[in-house]
C-alpha cells in the first residue's frame, strides 16, 4: 500500500482560525511528512446563516476530491490531513467516484448528519455525512457527480457523544449503525470494533474518517469543538490498527487538529503517532 499524503488546511466549515495554520504546524512538528499541500481557497460568499461560507467550502471540497480521485486512479492510497470535517465531503467523494458501494467508518464525537434545514449553527462541518448520503443542500451532494456517495447501510459511526435531536432522528430513521462512547464503555471497545468490521465485511472498499475531537479533550485539547469524555490514545491506536488491518481501506482522513488550542504539543504528538501507525500498514 503506497500512501499519498495531502495537506488540506481548510477552516471555512467551522470558522475556527486556528485550523488554517495547523497542517503546516503538524508538518513541521512531525519532521516533514512529504505532504502534497492543497492551499485553502477563499471565495466570495452569499452570507447564508444556515450554510456559512458555502462557496469556499464547495471550492475546497472540489479541489480535495479531484486530487484524491487522481491519486486513487494512479493506484495510491490517499491520507488526508485536513482542517474542519466538512472536507470529508471531498475525501469521501473521491473514493466514491472510483469505487461503487463504498463503506465509511466515521470516528467522531459528532455524527455530523445535520442539513441546512436542521443545523443550529450553520457550520457545514456538521453536515458532511448528510451530504454524502445525498441529503440537504444540493450543491454539497454533487461533488464530482450527482449520485449519493454512500448508502446508510454502508456506514458505521464510533465514539459519538454529542448528538443533536434532529441527528438522532436521522440516525434512527436511516437505521445507521452507530456506537456512542458510552456504548463503547459498556460493551467494550473491542466488541464494538468487531461489530463494525462485521457490518462492513461484505464490502471491498472502505474509507475511514477520523476526527481528533473523538479523543478526550482533557488529555488532547487541540480541537475546535471539544466534548467532555472520549477515547484515550491507546484506545484510538488499537481501533485504527484493527480497522486498517482487517478492512479493505482505500483512503483515510484525519481532521480537526487545531494547533492554536493545543497544550504542550500533546495533540500534535498524538496525531503524528497516528499518522505513523497508519503509514506502517503498507
Amino acid at each position: 500500500m503506497m500512501y499519498r499524503i495531502f495537506g488540506c488546511p481548510m477552516h471555512y466549515g467551522v470558522g475556527a482560525q486556528g485550523l488554517t495554520g495547523s497542517i503546516d504546524y503538524l508538518n513541521r512538528y512531525c519532521g516533514d511528512l512529504n505532504l502534497t499541500m492543497l492551499p485553502e481557497i477563499s471565495m466570495p460568499e452569499d452570507h447564508l446563516p444556515n450554510l456559512k461560507n458555502i462557496n469556499s467550502v464547495l471550492a475546497n471540497c472540489r479541489q480535495i476530491a479531484e486530487h484524491g480521485r487522481t491519486a486513487l486512479q494512479e493506484g495510491m492510497t490517499p491520507l488526508y490531513l485536513a482542517g474542519d470535517h466538512s472536507c470529508a465531503i471531498g475525501t469521501v467523494s473521491a473514493a466514491a467516484a472510483c469505487y461503487d458501494n463504498l463503506g465509511l467508518v466515521w470516528i467522531d464525537a459528532h455524527p455530523d448528519i445535520n442539513t441546512d434545514a436542521t443545523t443550529l449553527t450553520g457550520n457545514i462541518h456538521g453536515m458532511p455525512v448528510a451530504a454524502l448520503l445525498g441529503m440537504g443542500e444540493k450543491s454539497l451532494t454533487e461533488i464530482l457527480n450527482d449520485r449519493p456517495k454512500i448508502k446508510a447501510g454502508n456506514l458505521v459511526m464510533l465514539g459519538l457523544r454529542d448528538i443533536d435531536p434532529p441527528e438522532k432522528a436521522f440516525l434512527k430513521d436511516l437505521n445507521i449503525r452507530y456506537f456512542t462512547y458510552r456504548d463503547m464503555e459498556k460493551q467494550g471497545i473491542s466488541s464494538c470494533v468487531e461489530a463494525c468490521i462485521s457490518h462492513l465485511s461484505g464490502l471491498d472498499h472502505v474509507h475511514i474518517s477520523f476526527d481528533v475531537d473523538v479523543m478526550d479533550p482533557a488529555l488532547l485539547p487541540g480541537v475546535s469543538v471539544p466534548v467532555p469524555g472520549g477515547l484515550l490514545p491507546r484506545d484510538a491506536f488499537r481501533i485504527m490498527d484493527t480497522l486498517t488491518r482487517r478492512l479493505p481501506i482505500v483512503s483515510c482522513d484525519i481532521v480537526e487538529f487545531n494547533a492554536a488550542r493545543d497544550s504542550g504539543d500533546r495533540t500534535a504528538e498524538f496525531v503524528c503517532s497516528m499518522i505513523q501507525k497508519i503509514l506502517q500498514q503498507r
